[in-house]
């Protein structure tokens, strides 16, 4: 990888991390509601990428159902766990959505895990046992839960991503923002009830939210990701944006105050290990292809 390409890789890594921070500060400190912010960015994302919204794409029911869980499934839940866990907690925990790929690959698609993936899987999910497992610590349990499930549905969508036509990553972005929209302002309106009027106490940590990530992460940090992802092997992209979860950490403890312990720690080097293996091992060249 170019150095230039290598920057740009650690600044949409930046930007990621520092989107992390925001978003937990902005639902657990300044209380904004985290499914109508979810709503919001999602609504901005469309209107900015409705062009590619045309010409419709065929079949469509498929290409909804990715949408959904790539957008108001995972985003959605994952703001609400960032209203109950610290933000480098978050990140960590997101990591175990490329071993989670890797298994939903294989049930549904019928791909082999490798021995490699498999110590991978293990490490990682010894990890995340590690990060979560403090007797001595507050840790909501519903928070974690939350950013699980999110990196399921994310890893689910994926893999079922794999069966759709070919589509470019921004239309893909365009639909998942459009399709995300209805089901997030609906549960906001049932589970949030008069909370939009909270928005109008913090209406700058709202709007800046809402600017940042819609435009910094989804349509511009994207683009760059899926370009990179275009240019080189995935075995050599993944690995690199473990910068992402090890920035995040840096900026919750420089920005929020948070302060993980030992046990989150060797939770994390288990983590992002396990990670790097299944990564590392995801495009290894065999007999006859490149996977």
């Amino acid at each position: 990888m170019s150095r230039r390409d290598f920057l740009l890789l650690a600044a949409i890594c930046f930007v990621w991390a520092v989107n992390a921070v925001v978003s937990r500060y902005a639902i657990a400190d300044a209380g904004v509601p985290p499914l109508l912010l979810s709503a919001a960015r999602f609504a901005l994302a469309a209107a900015v990428l409705s062009p590619l919204l045309r010409p419709l794409p065929r079949p469509l029911a498929p290409l909804i159902l990715v949408s959904l869980l790539m957008g108001a499934g995972h985003f959605g839940v994952l703001m609400i766990g960032y209203g109950l866990v610290d933000a480098s907690v978050v990140a960590i925990l997101l990591q175990v959505g490329i071993p989670m790929t890797a298994l939903f690959s294989a049930l549904i698609l019928g791909e082999r895990i490798a021995a490699r993936r498999l110590v991978g899987i293990a490490l990682a999910l010894a990890g995340i046992v590690a990060v979560l497992w403090r007797p001595d610590a507050h840790m909501s349990g519903l928070g974690a839960a939350a950013v699980l499930v999110a990196a399921a549905s994310l890893a689910l969508g994926s893999v079922l991503m794999k069966r759709l036509a070919a589509i470019s990553p921004m239309r893909l972005q365009a639909w998942t923002s459009l399709s995300s929209i209805w089901p997030l302002a609906a549960a906001s309106l049932a589970f949030e009830p008069g909370r939009a009027a909270d928005v109008l106490t913090q209406p700058l940590v709202f709007g800046g939210t809402v600017l940042f990530a819609s435009l910094a992460v989804t349509v511009i940090s994207h683009t760059g990701y899926y370009r990179l992802l275009r240019r080189y092997e995935a075995s050599l992209v993944s690995p690199l944006t473990l910068m992402f979860p090890l920035m995040t950490v840096v900026l919750g403890q420089v920005l929020l105050g948070e302060r993980p312990d030992a046990a989150f720690f060797a939770g994390t080097v288990l983590v992002l290990a396990g990670v790097a293996l299944v990564a590392t091992s995801a495009a290894r060249p065999t007999a006859d292809h490149t996977t």
